[in-house]
C-alpha cells in the first residue's frame, strides 16, 4: 500500500467520523429541545406506570412536549418527580392535571394534560402540576371482570350446594316414592276419566229429569216473581212485628218471668224440704201411707154401701118420711 493510498483511507475515516458526529449532534439537539425555548414543568407521582424519558406530552391528542427526567423525590422513595418540557407558546391554566395514561394498545405511556377551563391563571416555568394516573387496560379489564368473577364463584358455590341438596333429596327411596306418586296420579286420572264417562251417561239418561228440575226451578222463580207483592207484604208484617217487639217492654216482661220463676223455685224448695201441707204429703211417707189407707177404706166402705145398702139405711113403708139408721160397724152382721 502506497503512501497516497494510506492518506486517502485516513481522510475517508476522518470524514466518516465527522459526519457521524454531526448527525448524532443534530439528533441530540432535537431530542433535548436545545434549539427552541421550552416551559419546564413538574409532576409528583406515587407510581409512574413505566413512564420513561422521551415519552411525549399531549394536549387534546397533540404532542406539545416530552418527558426529560424521571427520578425519586429526595429523601422520599415513595414519590417520583417527573420533569417534562412543553412548547413555550402553550399556556397551561392553573389546577390543570398531568395524567399518566396509555397512549396506544401496545402500552406506550405518555402524559396527557387535562385543562382546567375555569381558571384564568396559568402555570409558569418551574411550577408543579396536579397529577393523576389512569388505570391501565389490564387494570380496567380486571376491574370489570372481578365482580363477574366473584359472582361466578358465588354461583358455583350455590350450584354445588344445590347439587348436594339434590343428591340428598333424590336418593333411591325418594325416587321410588316419586315413581309411586306418579303411578297413583296415573290411576287417579284413569278413575277421573271413568267418573267423567259415568257422569256423561248419567246426564244423558237423566236428561228428562234435569229438564223437569229446571222447569220446576223456573216455575218457582216465576211464582216468586208473581207473588213479589205478597212476599213484600209478609216481610213488612214481620218488620212491623219486629218493631212492635222492639217497642214493647220486653225487659220488664222478662224480669217478671224471672221473678215468677224464682218464686216457683222457692215453692218447690219448700215442698222438697217438707214445708206446708203439700210438702208433707210429698215427703212424709207415713202420712202418705195413712192417707192411702184411709182412701182404700173409704173405697171399701162405698163399695159395701153400694152392695149392701140395707145395712146402713132403713125405709118406712107407711110413712112419707125417711128414717135413716146408721149402726155401728161392730153390729153389722157378718155373712
Amino acid at each position: 500500500m502506497t503512501r497516497e493510498q494510506k492518506r486517502v483511507i485516513r481522510t475517508g475515516i476522518f470524514f466518516t467520523i465527522i459526519i457521524s458526529l454531526a448527525i448524532w449532534g443534530v439528533n441530540y439537539i432535537k431530542s433535548n429541545d436545545l434549539i427552541t425555548s421550552k416551559t419546564k414543568l413538574y409532576g409528583k407521582y406515587s407510581n409512574v406506570k413505566e413512564l420513561s424519558v422521551g415519552n411525549h406530552v399531549y394536549l387534546n391528542g397533540t404532542k406539545i412536549g416530552k418527558v426529560v427526567k424521571v427520578d425519586f423525590l429526595k429523601q422520599n422513595l415513595n414519590k417520583l418527580v417527573v420533569e417534562f418540557h412543553i412548547r413555550k407558546d402553550i399556556k397551561i391554566p392553573d389546577s390543570s392535571i398531568a395524567l399518566i395514561k396509555s397512549i396506544d394498545l401496545m402500552g406506550t405511556m405518555g402524559l396527557e394534560i387535562l385543562i382546567n377551563k375555569n381558571s384564568k391563571k396559568f402555570y409558569k416555568s418551574g411550577d408543579t402540576l396536579l397529577t393523576d394516573v389512569e388505570a391501565s387496560l389490564s387494570e380496567e379489564v380486571n376491574a370489570q371482570i372481578m365482580p363477574l368473577k366473584i359472582k361466578t364463584e358465588s354461583m358455583i358455590g350455590t350450584l354445588d350446594s344445590l347439587l348436594v341438596a339434590f343428591r340428598a333429596v333424590f336418593n333411591p327411596k325418594t325416587r321410588a316414592n316419586i315413581k309411586s306418586s306418579f303411578a297413583h296420579i296415573k290411576t287417579t286420572l284413569i278413575n277421573l276419566e271413568k267418573s267423567s264417562v259415568k257422569l256423561d251417561n248419567i246426564l244423558v239418561s237423566g236428561k228428562d229429569r234435569i229438564r223437569i228440575i229446571l222447569e220446576n226451578a223456573e216455575s218457582i222463580t216465576n211464582n216468586l216473581e208473581k207473588n213479589n207483592d205478597n212476599i213484600e207484604r209478609i216481610l213488612k208484617n214481620f218488620g212491623d212485628i219486629s218493631d212492635t217487639l222492639a217497642a214493647a217492654n220486653i225487659t220488664e216482661v222478662i224480669s217478671n218471668a224471672n221473678a215468677s220463676l224464682d218464686k216457683f223455685s222457692k215453692i218447690m224448695n219448700k215442698i222438697e224440704k217438707g214445708d206446708g201441707t203439700l210438702g208433707l204429703l210429698l215427703n212424709d211417707k207415713e202420712l202418705y201411707n195413712k192417707l192411702e189407707n184411709a182412701s182404700n177404706d173409704l173405697d171399701k166402705l162405698l163399695i159395701d154401701i153400694k152392695e149392701n145398702p140395707k145395712r146402713y139405711v132403713r125405709f118406712s113403708a107407711f110413712s112419707f118420711g125417711k128414717k135413716i139408721i146408721v149402726e155401728d160397724t161392730d153390729s153389722i152382721p157378718k155373712k
